[in-house]
Formats: C-alpha cells, structure tokens, sequence
C-alpha cells in the first residue's frame, strides 16, 4: 500500500463470476478479489469497490478504481477518514496476505 497522508493505493487482482465472493490472500503482490458479478458494462469494477468498502467498513464514495477499468490487475484508491481508520485498514491488508 502507498500511502501519502491519508490517501492511499494499492493494487488488487480481480476474479469476476467467481462462485464465493470474498476479500483475501495475495495474488502477484496484489489483494484478491473475488466477486459474483460479471466483467461486462462495469458491473464487476462496481462489485470490486462495494466488496472492498464493506470489507474495510467505509463508503463506497471513498473507494475508486484509477486505472485497469478493462484489467484483473486494478489499483484502488482510498480516502480514509482518520489514522485509526488507515492503521484498521493496513492490519486487514497485512492478515489478509498471510
């Protein structure tokens, strides 16, 4: 994850039509995602940011995706609200890689 302040990205690979939609594990130093929706007209980009807010416990509104709209390799963009919210966030993101 690069932070700078509060404001930080990080890249995700992305599995779309997967089976079980979930948040966890390391794929190519990149945070897996997997979501139920498939890869057409946005849909699996827009399962992408609501997974990862809820998994973090934030706004969708403070989630995007800046580049690899068209990709599985995407880097996410987060705006946390407090230092307690990005520390919560970077122990998710360490537990989720062991």
């Amino acid at each position: 994850m690069d932070c700078d302040g509060l404001l930080c990205r990080f890249r995700v690979r992305v599995t779309p039509k997967a089976k079980k939609a979930s948040v966890g594990g390391v794929h190519d130093g990149a945070l897996k995602v997997s979501v139920h929706a498939v890869p057409e007209n946005g849909k699996a980009n827009r399962a992408v940011v609501a997974s990862l807010a809820k998994w973090f416990g934030i706004s969708k509104s403070r989630l995007a995706i800046v580049s690899g709209d068209t990709s599985r390799q995407k880097t996410v963009e987060v705006q946390f609200a407090s230092d307690a919210e990005l520390q919560s966030a970077m122990e998710r993101l360490r537990a989720a890689a062991e």
